[in-house]
């Protein structure tokens, strides 16, 4: 879905401190008409002058090393028409073709924090293949920074989501970070442009690449902005992040946020296409089980459930999940054993991070769920040694789940090794389709993906009305929404009648397939992000 918007989040606060300066010059307008596409509400045009940074003008283009790059395959879309059909991949095509035209033999970069990491890498790996494979010269870059940079991009982000990084700690100021920020982002810009043409467009990702636009923009670049977080839990910490980057940000040519109202009141008047993002059904974490796959041995070879009676899992390959697919065990932190095969799993996947609220999750389950019904709660992340901030959130579940001292043995830590992604991902894959609920209780989302990820394997979900979750579950029909993201009663009764009703489970489940069917596969990114290229000027 592509719109031309105003902000309507949350408002920005006033200004605090000096006052952001500016050039006497508006040079490029920048304007993304808004002609043609979904969503089509006439053409907009927006000026905004250049921010001044510190040594605002761009870099030379020297002899330095260019950012690491990844490398992308080319993807025919024909992979996707059994699950889409032709007359959709037709319609891909042809904007895929119209925005190719329209580029002219333009670059289009995109440019991230990692290439691994997050919703942001594995977003970029499931739609860039794809527009690459119909003749668009795409390429994804990503800049280095220190352990001080990430410490206080990190710190940015929990502002941005209105949470607190640490427990009972006041958020670091971020404006003690803008001389790093600066410098940081001044580094990687002279080496992107050793690289980018003037004539590319330029697609920087979340508050972490922020600081690259005005001298992308000097440089003769097409620079469109990506935000992939989304309103915040609480306005007023998140405030002063969003005007530590207002500088950067009013020198773009456009936003690209995943829904409506994602980014607050206050920001430059720039215009906005909205983008939901998307999940790549033929990837390793959504492919189906082959219909012989014994769930029960799967779940015992993750270290879930017990061994079923009949000796050891079939190493023989028989299945989408053979040994050289599946090696690794989880680390499951549990007070007992593993569970006997068919015992009802209530799961929440997400990184071990305050903003997924698992203390929350391990509260409602213990306190508002009834016993009777037998289930066991999983909450599944990666493996946090060697992350100091995933390691204290895990010690804060652990903590959480003693102070239950009604049924901490029914609350599971389950860590899943990264060291190998594709068995990572079929390993959340195995766990997500053996689940009989699946919840999402973030505090606040950017989009939560792993609300289609479940719903695309036919799992009921229960999440909180947080970011583009709304957009993802239509409440009572394909999934459940909270009242609020700190509902815990609601969460539990809605576990309880999910368990106490397989057949309105299964219906939920059905609806949500479909909905995502519909709505958030990759056709629709590719489609999407097409429709963008062609309104650029």
């Amino acid at each position: 879905m592509i719109r031309t918007e105003r902000c309507h989040g949350p408002a920005l606060p006033r200004p605090v401190g000096r006052p952001t300066d500016t050039t006497g010059s508006t040079g490029n307008t920048g304007a993304i008409s808004n002609t043609g596409g979904a969503g089509n509400t006439g053409t907009t045009a927006a000026r905004s002058t250049l921010p001044r940074v510190h040594d605002s003008h761009p870099p030379p283009r020297g002899p330095t090393s260019p950012l690491p790059e990844v490398e992308l395959p080319a993807t025919p879309l024909a992979r996707l028409e059994h699950l889409v059909g032709a007359a959709r991949l037709a319609e891909v095509r042809g904007a895929l073709r119209e925005a190719r035209e329209h580029l002219d033999g333009r670059e289009v970069w995109h440019v991230s924090d990692n290439p691994t990491r997050g919703g942001v890498a594995e977003l970029l790996r499931t739609t860039l293949p794809h527009v690459r494979g119909e003749g668009i010269d795409t390429r994804w870059a990503t800049i280095e920074g220190s352990r001080a940079f990430r410490a206080l991009t990190k710190a940015l982000y929990y502002r941005m989501c209105g949470v607190a990084a640490h427990a009972h700690e006041e958020p670091p100021n971020p404006e003690s970070g803008r001389a790093l920020y600066e410098r940081m982002s001044r580094a990687a810009a002279e080496r992107l442009l050793g690289v980018v043409g003037r004539r590319s467009v330029v697609v920087l990702h979340d508050h972490q690449t922020a600081g690259l636009i005005p001298y992308l923009r000097e440089a003769g670049c097409t620079v469109l902005w990506q935000c992939h977080i989304g309103t915040p839990l609480r306005a007023e910490p998140a405030g002063p992040a969003w005007q530590f980057l207002r500088r950067y940000l009013s020198a773009a040519h456009g936003f690209i946020a995943s829904y409506d109202g994602a980014l607050p009141v206050g920001l430059p008047d720039i215009p906005i296409r909205i983008l939901s993002p998307s999940i790549n059904p033929l990837s390793p974490k959504n492919l189906p089980l082959r219909p012989a796959v014994d769930t029960a041995r799967l779940m015992a070879r993750i270290g879930v459930f017990r061994e079923p009676s009949g000796g050891a899992a079939d190493p023989s390959g028989g299945s989408a999940f053979a040994d050289p697919l599946l090696r690794r065990t989880a680390r499951i932190d549990r007070h007992a054993g593993a569970l006997p095969a068919g015992t009802p799993l209530v799961t929440q996947v997400s990184r071990w991070d305050r903003v997924k609220d698992i203390p929350g999750v391990i509260e409602a389950f213990t306190d508002h769920v009834d016993p009777d019904f037998g289930a066991h709660l999983l909450l599944v992340g990666p493996r946090a040694a060697g992350d100091a901030q995933a390691e204290q959130v895990l010690a804060e579940c652990r903590e959480a789940r003693e102070r239950r001292r009604n049924r901490p043995g029914r609350v599971h830590l389950v860590e899943i090794p990264t060291d190998h992604p594709t068995e990572h991902a079929l390993t959340i894959n195995a766990i997500q389709r053996c689940s009989t609920v699946v919840i999402q209780k973030s505090l606040a989302e950017g989009f939560g993906l792993t609300v289609s990820e479940a719903a695309w394997k036919g799992r009921p979900v229960i999440a909180s009305p947080v970011g583009g979750i709304r957009q993802q579950i239509r409440h009572g029909r394909s999934g459940l929404l909270l009242a609020h993201p700190h509902d815990l009663p609601g969460l539990g009764a809605g576990i309880d009648r999910l368990l106490a009703d397989p057949v309105y489970a299964r219906e939920l489940g059905e609806n949500g397939r479909r909905h995502v069917r519909t709505n958030f596969l990759t056709d629709s990114g590719v489609l999407g992000f097409a429709r963008i290229l062609s309104d650029l000027p």
